[in-house]
């Protein structure tokens, strides 16, 4: 991607400078030293009349007469007298962009801008994004994201937080605004999700701080940061401890954590004078679990 052109060059820039003497005027190239210059025009002085327009000559562009068009570089001139006038910028492409123009070509914007005696020729890519070209460095809004354009494309650099029109969160952080948590997520890919949850967690009309640990009905939960609620296992009336997804036998009562779809169940029975394993696969179905089941 091309991040920018900009050439400059004087409006008149190339006004003739004269050395006359009684029979004649000598042009020559705008800035070079008269006494060295091998670029020179010798114009036979008019006694009894008007002078002719004179022509123009230019550096490394050789001699234009008085209302001749010519380029040179990015920039369009017409001789004026013996002054060349640039009335127009000229694109890599040879398009030409008028003096206070600017027009948009597969993504690069060209801007010929006149300010005082200086004519400037700008050339600088350009992003595309629903229907709007932005500059390189330039950032606009896109939904909940914070965009850039950059040298090599669009990129996002933060999200804006819920009903904020300039407060933004950079990729990767989060902010906790009154009883909520935002978050400007980088994703796999590329990608970023801009999410907001309600801190702490909510269950049978109970809220719960973020990290607190209850128990409810011989399951053991946990509030996480998201605001979601984590089973951690199940305890029985006793104060044991057992792990999701676990079986413990203990002084012949077995005791069972575990899920069926979204339900965490526990469940207690005795087994005496055989090994877990016998004592699981032979464990009674408890009425709940069977309606679960069915009903799966």
């Amino acid at each position: 991607m091309i991040k920018a052109i900009i050439v400059f060059v004087s409006l008149l820039a190339l006004a003739y400078a004269n050395i006359e003497s009684e029979d004649a005027i000598v042009l020559i190239p705008h800035g070079e030293d008269p006494a060295i210059t091998k670029n020179r025009i010798v114009i036979p002085q008019i006694k009894d009349g008007p002078q002719p327009p004179l022509p123009c000559i230019m550096a490394d562009s050789g001699t234009h007469e008085h209302g001749q068009t010519f380029r040179k570089g990015n920039f369009h001139y017409r001789c004026n007298n013996g002054t060349a006038e640039v009335i127009a910028c000229v694109a890599e492409d040879m398009s030409v962009i008028q003096i206070g123009r600017t027009f948009i070509r597969n993504g690069i914007r060209h801007k010929c801008n006149v300010d005082g005696e200086t004519v400037t020729y700008e050339q600088k890519s350009t992003c595309f994004e629903n229907g709007v070209h932005y500059d390189v460095g330039e950032s606009f809004r896109n939904g909940s994201f914070k965009l850039a354009c950059k040298d090599n494309g669009v990129a996002i650099e933060g999200c804006y937080l819920k009903n904020r029109t300039t407060d933004v969160i950079r990729l990767g952080e989060s902010v906790v605004i009154g009883q909520h948590r935002h978050t400007c997520e980088i994703l796999a890919k590329g990608k970023v999700r801009y999410t907001v949850n309600v801190l702490g967690c909510r269950r049978d009309q109970e809220v719960y701080s973020e990290g607190q640990i209850w128990t409810d009905k011989h399951i053991r939960y946990q509030c996480t940061e998201t605001g979601t609620t984590k089973v951690l296992g199940c305890i029985d009336d006793g104060g044991l401890f057992i792990d999701l997804g676990r079986d413990i036998l203990i002084q012949g009562v077995v005791h069972r954590c575990y899920r069926i779809n979204n339900t965490t169940f526990y469940h207690r029975f005795n087994c005496e004078n055989k090994s877990l394993h016998e004592c699981v696969n032979n464990a009674p179905t408890p009425k709940r679990v069977r309606s679960l089941m069915n009903r799966a």
